[in-house]
């Protein structure tokens, strides 16, 4: 929404009545006229949501998204939103949310350790989303961080509620890297 510029407003009263004073800001308001307008279209090209046509385009090229001949502006607009959310800085509450959606609330430890490294455990029960949880790490996560992924294999805290028969019946590979059932 581009407003209408009136220099005589910003004047004072008394020098309103000079000619000189009017004709020097009827020269001056078109010219700050445009200035206006073009600071609003820079300003609205900053986001996404309101960016013209041309700054879509520039936006659509640096996310590498295709455009489809039948799509509207509004279209190419949330397609384009939708893939800019995607990489916007995330933070630890946000990590924390995107893996429980992954593996559940406990299936899974974080720890982001203060020598810029991310260190996340997937819980066996949900070992089988492992990759999916890399990808997304690697998506998420900043590139001077390193990922340091693995599953959160059994301990001897829970092998210990076990009897030795019970344990006899599996292999060492079982008990570290399974989902221990008593009835298994």
């Amino acid at each position: 929404m581009i407003r209408e510029v009136s220099l005589l407003s910003y004047i004072p009263d008394f020098l309103k009545d000079y000619t000189e004073m009017r004709v020097i800001q009827e020269v001056m308001e078109p010219e700050i006229q445009t200035m206006e307008n073009e600071t609003e279209v820079l300003f609205d090209n900053q986001f996404i949501s309101s960016s013209n046509l041309e700054s879509l385009r520039r936006y659509e090229k640096m996310l590498q998204l295709p455009v489809m001949p039948h799509e509207t502006l509004e279209d190419r607009r949330f397609k384009a939103l939708t893939k800019w959310n995607r990489i916007i800085p995330y933070t630890k509450v946000t990590l924390k949310q995107r893996l429980a959606v992954l593996c559940g609330e406990d299936g899974y430890t974080l720890e982001i350790d203060p020598q810029k490294k991310v260190i996340v455990r997937v819980a066996l029960k949900s070992k089988r989303n492992l990759n999916e949880v890399k990808e997304m790490l690697e998506e998420f996560v900043p590139c001077n961080m390193v990922i340091d992924l693995d599953l959160l294999y059994n301990q001897h805290s829970l092998i210990s509620n076990y009897k030795h028969k019970q344990l006899g019946a599996w292999s060492h590979r079982h008990i570290r890297d399974e989902v221990l059932i008593d009835g298994e």
